[in-house]
Formats: structure tokens, sequence, C-alpha cells
């Protein structure tokens, strides 16, 4: 099955130059002008951002406090694939999951709360389905070698800090639960130990103390975000591929 749940903009295809820091991109568009996108990414995505390599952008509608005028949106990855590079699209395409029951993993919710407090840390969401509690954090999941998707590509001590925050939750007697956005074609998932080995560490400790996994399959195509059914396997930690 394959679904569309969320349309994203996109004015101009480019050509990528240079990332000067992780917050902007140097890219030439179509017509060979040369223009500044910003990058709402922190992951280094240096398999995607390399010179030459062809991306998407969309043109800034309010540019009076913001210091660049374009967005990067995507990267094209070798075999033609396109990988929404924007996590700011996160928001609205795992709220358009978790309310579809049709494609939740939770199935059909009877609310579901976005960006809720428990004590220090603020929560992606709540999820209230037959008066249990699940909390869930999302993750954007961009890199993926031989159809092995890993996070992160980058060492994240907030990730860390948000399944610290799970498992204590799931301790208190609520469900927890992460939400793995696969933006590549995969066939399985692991935590990329070699980048972070401390949120390796962590993420099999908090599936062995019952925090829900869920890797979803998406797919972006022509603007168009698509969700599909295709299974990820999340691999043991014995099995885990560096």
């Amino acid at each position: 099955m394959e679904k569309e749940i969320y349309k994203i903009e996109i004015n101009e295809t480019g050509k990528f130059l240079e990332r000067p820091n992780r917050f902007i991109c140097e890219a030439e568009l179509s017509d060979g002008r040369k223009v500044t996108a910003h990058v709402h990414d922190s992951g280094r995505i240096k398999e995607l951002l390399y010179k030459g390599n062809t991306i998407s952008l969309r043109k800034a509608k309010d540019i009076s406090k913001r210091k660049t005028e374009w967005d990067l949106i995507s990267a094209k990855a070798e075999d033609g694939e396109d990988i929404l590079l924007n996590s700011s699209f996160h928001r609205y395409i795992s709220e358009n999951i978790l309310r579809d029951g049709e494609i939740s993993p939770l199935g059909k919710a009877d609310s579901v709360r976005a960006e809720v407090k428990y004590g220090h840390s603020r929560l992606d969401y709540l999820v209230e389905k037959n008066g249990e509690k699940i909390w869930i954090e999302v993750k954007g999941v961009s890199l993926s070698e031989n159809k092995h998707a890993i996070f992160p590509d980058a060492p994240s001590t907030r990730a860390c800090k948000h399944l610290e925050t799970l498992m204590e939750l799931k301790e208190k007697g609520d469900r927890a639960g992460v939400l793995l956005l696969v933006f590549r074609d995969s066939d399985d998932f692991s935590p990329n130990k070699e980048t972070d080995p401390k949120f390796s560490e962590l993420f099999y400790m908090a599936m062995e103390k019952g925090v829900e996994i869920y890797p979803v399959q998406l797919k972006l195509k022509e603007g168009k975000i698509y969700y599909t059914d295709k299974e990820i396997k999340l691999l043991p930690k014995k099995t885990e591929i560096l």
C-alpha cells in the first residue's frame, strides 16, 4: 500500500556546491544563479550533500526575519531516489501518520497532542488510546547504506536524553515509543554505533525495557510524501551493523 500523507512546495532544483556551516549551503539553480539556502538538518549528510549533487529548494515566503532566501528540501541519492533533508517537516508528517488510524503503528487513537511537557523534557507527542498514555518521540532517518537504515549520522546528546526520558515514562507505567521516519528505501534498521555509541547503547536498553520502536517507510516523489506499508526490520544488538 502507498498513501500520500503530505505535500511540500518545491520551487527549484539545482546543484549543491558547498556547506560553509551546518545551517547553510551554497547552491547553483538551474538557470545558473548562485544562492544560499538554509539547511534544517544538523546531521552531516555527506553521502547526499556533495558538490554537484542534485538538490531541491523552496523559496522562503517571508525573508524579513531570516538571512537566507531559500530552504533546502531534498537531495538525490545515487539510485535517483529523492531524500527529504528538511527536518522542519517531520512534525507535520508524523502527526498525519499518528492521526490516521489506517496507517498509524498505534492504530486509531482517541487523542494526539503535540509538544507535551514532562518534567524538564518536552516530548513530541502524547497519544491516548483506550485509557492508556503513549509517549512518542520522532526521529527522521535519512542515512541508509545498502538498504540498511541507521541513526544518527552525528552524535546527538538530545536524542540520548529523549531515550532516557522514554525509559523513565515506561518504568512509571505509561507506554513509550520512538517513531522512526525512514526517508530512504530500507530493509532494516539499527542505531549507528560507530557515530554515537551512547545512543546505540541506550536504544537497545530502551527496547529491553519495553519502549516500542516503529520504523515507517516513507518516500518523497515530486514534492509529495508517501507512506508505504513496507516492513523495516529492527536488527537485534548481536547482529548490529556498524
